[in-house]
């Protein structure tokens, strides 16, 4: 098994067991919202295995603002469309948010400054750089109520 392989799973393992309180706010599988690969409401293990930044770019566990994090680095050789960075947000073992900075050349960039349904919230700002923060949120979410509030009432000030 290699490195990364391992560490992914170390990371994985380390987010913990999801629990029957995380699937009472996970958005549903059906029609549900996706950038890069990555769903809300996936495990860990998920989002290494679905994300479609190719294998360019480096995993690493960060301590998030309301829990359990990974962050993924671009490495030199990715594809013109791989986001610049990502960082995934868990709760009781569930991606609940997701933050990529993406080039101007990526489809995910365009769209409205604010989508929302009853799962999820997405805000698009574009940066002085030309890339755009990409920030998706559950709604259902208790650690990211607040911010969602901050999105849905027009505020700029963000984690």
């Amino acid at each position: 098994m290699g490195g990364r392989a391992i560490g992914a799973a170390f990371v994985a393992a380390g987010l913990g067991i999801v629990t029957l309180t995380a699937l009472s706010f996970a958005p549903s599988a059906n029609g549900a919202f996706a950038i890069h690969g990555i769903e809300l409401g996936m495990t860990a293990s998920e989002v290494v295995r679905r994300f479609d930044a190719g294998p360019t770019g480096r995993w690493s566990e960060a301590t998030g603002c309301a829990g359990p994090s990974m962050e993924w680095s671009r490495g030199d050789a990715a594809a013109a469309r791989a986001p610049l960075s990502a960082r995934f947000e868990f709760h009781e073992g569930l991606l609940m948010a997701a933050r990529m900075r993406v080039t101007p050349e990526d489809p995910s960039a365009r769209g409205a400054r604010l989508e929302t349904s009853a799962q999820f919230v997405l805000a698009r700002e574009a940066r002085d750089d030309g890339s755009s923060l990409l920030v998706l949120l559950a709604r259902g979410c208790p650690d990211h109520e607040a911010e969602v509030e901050q999105l849905l009432s027009g505020s700029s000030a963000r984690r």
